[in-house]
C-alpha cells in the first residue's frame, strides 16, 4: 500500500500489525481462521477447512486467547451486587490434566481453581482463578477483588468460609449448605448448583480437547470468561480490531 501523503512511501499491508507474524498465510485465510475460532470450531476442523498448516492454526488460536487475557485485564470482571435478590455462589474445583502428545500420556499434578458464579444471569456467568492453596487469605483476596457491593454469598462449609462477612467488605450476607446432608439447605434455600454447573460447562470444553497442558489452563480460562461476559455480544469485526488494540506489539 502506498501512502497518499507527499512522501509516497510504500508500506506492506501487514506492517506494524500482529499479522506480520504470518507472512506465508493469506490475510483471507487468517480472517477465516479467526471467524472459525469465534464459532468455537476446533483446531483440527479449522485446519481441514482452511487447508493451512496446523501449526498456524494453533498459533492463531493461542494469540486469540492472549487477546482475551489482555481484554480482561483492561476490563476486569465484577460479580454480584444484587443484594438478596441475586446471589453469588463460590466454590473450589480440582482440575486433573493429561499432557497431550500421543502415546504414553502422563497425568500431571492436579490444579485447584477458585470460582464465583453470578446468578443474575441464566446460565450464571462466572470468574475463575488458579490458586496455590485454599486457605482463607487466598480465597478472600480473590473475592474482595471481584465482588461488587451489597452482595449475598452462598457456599459449602469449607473452613476458609467461616465468618466470611468479617473478611469480605462487600459481603452483606453469607449462607452455607452442608453437602453431606443436602444439595439445598432446607431452611435457608442456600445451594451451590449454579457454580457447579459453571464448572461442568468449562470442564466439558477441556474434556472435548482430550487434555491440555497445565501451562495453557489460564489461557483457556481467559477465553471461556471472555466469551461468557463479552464474546456473545462481540461481532467479528470487533474481535479483529481487538487484535491490534488489546494485544501488545513487540
Amino acid at each position: 500500500r502506498r501512502c497518499n501523503r507527499p512522501c509516497r512511501k510504500t508500506l506492506r499491508l501487514r506492517e506494524g500489525t500482529i499479522f506480520s507474524n504470518w507472512r506465508r498465510v493469506s490475510l483471507s485465510n487468517l480472517f477465516f481462521i479467526m471467524y472459525l475460532w469465534s464459532e468455537k470450531i476446533s483446531c483440527a476442523r479449522t485446519t481441514a477447512i482452511v487447508n493451512v498448516k496446523k501449526d498456524h492454526v494453533i498459533a492463531m488460536y493461542q494469540l486469540l486467547r492472549e487477546v482475551c487475557m489482555y481484554y480482561l485485564q483492561r476490563n476486569p470482571i465484577r460479580v454480584g451486587g444484587g443484594g438478596a435478590h441475586f446471589v453469588v455462589q463460590i466454590d473450589e474445583s480440582q482440575f486433573h490434566h493429561r499432557q497431550r502428545g500421543g502415546v504414553g500420556r502422563v497425568a500431571q499434578a492436579p490444579v485447584w481453581v477458585f470460582g464465583l458464579a453470578d446468578t443474575r444471569f441464566v446460565p450464571a456467568k462466572g470468574y475463575m482463578a488458579i490458586v496455590p492453596n485454599r486457605n482463607r487469605r487466598t480465597l478472600t483476596a480473590i473475592i474482595n477483588q471481584v465482588l461488587n457491593a451489597n452482595s449475598i454469598i452462598h457456599s459449602d462449609q469449607w473452613r476458609a468460609y467461616i465468618n466470611l462477612p468479617q473478611f469480605v467488605q462487600n459481603c452483606v450476607g453469607h449462607e452455607t449448605v452442608n453437602h453431606t446432608n443436602h444439595f439445598v439447605d432446607p431452611l435457608t434455600g442456600a445451594h451451590t448448583q449454579n457454580i457447579e454447573s459453571y464448572w461442568n460447562r468449562f470442564k466439558l470444553k477441556i474434556k472435548a480437547m482430550k487434555g491440555i497442558r497445565r501451562a495453557d489452563l489460564q489461557s483457556y480460562m481467559d477465553e471461556f470468561m471472555w466469551r461468557d461476559w463479552y464474546g456473545l455480544d462481540q461481532p467479528l469485526d470487533n474481535i479483529i480490531a481487538g487484535i491490534n488494540h488489546d494485544y501488545p506489539q513487540t
